[in-house]
């Protein structure tokens, strides 16, 4: 690597634990010639590199301000490096909880930066997110924002739905919809098949604006009920679904080796896999035999495992939401303020959630949802993304709408973007805003037992027809027989 380092348009160092650099390590930075970037720790190592930079020891902050433009409280007292630097512009400072001044924490000398933060948490991964735009060099694209309608499935109020939907038709708002197929509570379970209203009203919408959005097939994994429980997650005990919900979940505790429970989580990754299989098969297979056909992906409370995101990578080429950055803890989820790529997707292209949603019952949700879209449309090549929950009804939808609105940026509509929706024989294609749908006439099972449901429907009626004919001309032959 020394002797390829300036090979490289660009090197990012980052620290993210306290260590002692090697000599051979700090001599490769040394020669590098190009722009370079040091973020978080270990950064008084280079002396060399970055002569400028002075650290006098630790400051705890709960305030960041960017000079000339706004500032933002941190949600918690946050631990930064108490650093001087001269000669260097400071894009980013950070007010002392002990009101004793500010520091800075995103210094730039001559295409040399330096983030002395000492984690990534939001809203830092933001700000360095904005800072590498300049670092790369590249012209931020301008915003761009996306609203989801959120847990729409089979027992959702379609009169409800339509009224929004219209109201998004009259705007000329492109939008997602999030549908769950089936819903389950109690052991009852429900189908798009068992709604045709609804059925009809998402039809209605895919046809004026709205794009599904697989959210999961049942958003449930135990006894919770759809929209409520997760599915791709045992959130109960933190860890991805390793077995049925209803064994009793298997603990390190209860392996006496680690080969063996080494063996319990590879068999338990091989049941992962064929439950989620099974469960985006069923997903897609239920939507398109409607004729509603998804063009991405959300999992539900958007925690999921990192073999997750590779199982849904093999169907879908878009996901929507949050993403889960660790098998560690469904907790740990992170929304990059624009689209990205992300490793460890495996190519999906993430069109990321950025505002939350309205909660119900909370009088002032509104009010912060607008505080975070004053904060994020001042950021370049941004996202202001939320969802909102139909239940709530129009009125709380048109508070959104209104805010989002009033931010200059292009609304996001999936269709028009290129995506593939793939499982057995079926597949999805978008562009342009045009569907290029391939499938055999009849594609599964669930299709095949609903146009028999159709075709018993349809019959009835003729049958019955029928019927009465005959017996009124059974009727008339007796009395005609009874006149002779």
């Amino acid at each position: 690597m020394a002797k390829r380092i300036n090979e490289f348009d660009y090197v990012i160092y980052l620290g993210a634990g306290r260590k002692a650099l090697s000599e051979s390590l700090l001599e490769t930075f040394n020669n590098y010639e190009g722009p370079f970037f040091a973020i978080n720790h270990n950064a008084e190592q280079f002396k060399e590199k970055m002569p400028w930079l002075n650290i006098n020891g630790e400051a705890l902050v709960n305030q960041v301000e960017v000079p000339d433009n706004q500032s933002q409280n941190l949600a918690e007292e946050r631990i930064v490096y108490d650093v001087t630097g001269n000669g260097t512009a400071v894009s980013l400072v950070g007010n002392k909880v002990d009101d004793s001044g500010s520091v800075p924490l995103l210094l730039n000398s001559n295409n040399i930066y330096y983030f002395a933060g000492q984690n990534l948490y939001s809203p830092f991964e933001e700000y360095i997110t904005q800072s590498l735009i300049n670092f790369f060099g590249e012209e931020g694209k301008g915003i761009t924002k996306y609203l989801r309608l959120e847990d729409v499935h089979p027992k959702v109020d379609p009169d409800q739905l339509r009224e929004q939907a219209e109201f998004l038709k009259e705007k000329d708002i492109p939008y997602m919809v999030a549908v769950i197929p089936e819903y389950t509570n109690n052991g009852k379970t429900v189908h798009l098949v068992d709604s045709p209203k609804l059925v009809k009203t998402l039809k209605y919408m895919q046809n004026n604006g709205a794009s599904i959005v697989m959210h999961g097939y049942k958003h449930q994994y135990r006894s919770s009920e759809t929209g409520e429980g997760f599915e791709f997650w045992d959130a109960e005990n933190d860890r991805p679904v390793y077995q049925p919900a209803n064994e009793k979940a298997k603990q390190r505790s209860d392996f006496t080796t680690n080969a063996a429970y080494e063996a319990f989580v590879e068999e338990g990754e091989e049941y992962e896999r064929t439950y989620m299989e099974n469960a985006i098969e069923s997903g897609i297979e239920e939507l398109v035999a409607h004729d509603l056909y998804p063009v991405a992906f959300e999992a539900p409370h958007y925690a999921i495992s990192q073999q997750g995101y590779k199982i849904v990578s093999e169907h879908f080429s878009c996901y929507v939401g949050q993403l889960q950055l660790t098998d560690l803890t469904w907790k740990g989820e992170f929304a990059p303020p624009y689209e990205s790529r992300p490793e460890f997707v495996h190519g999906m292209t993430v069109y990321p959630e950025t505002l939350g949603y309205i909660e119900e019952g909370d009088d002032k949700a509104i009010e912060k949802m607008q505080e975070k879209i004053e904060i994020k449309s001042k950021y370049n090549h941004s996202y202001l993304s939320a969802f909102y929950h139909p239940y709530l009804g129009l009125e709380g939808l048109k508070e959104v709408v209104k805010n989002l609105n009033e931010v200059d940026g292009t609304w996001l509509d999936l269709k028009q973007r290129e995506n593939r929706v793939q499982v057995n024989d079926i597949s999805i294609f978008t562009k342009g805003g045009e569907y290029q749908v391939e499938k055999p006439f009849l594609a599964s099972d669930y299709e095949r037992n609903l146009l028999i449901r159709k075709s018993l429907i349809w019959s009835i009626p003729v049958l019955l027809v029928g019927v009465t004919l005959v017996i009124f001309l059974i009727r008339k032959r007796k009395k005609k027989s009874c006149l002779k």
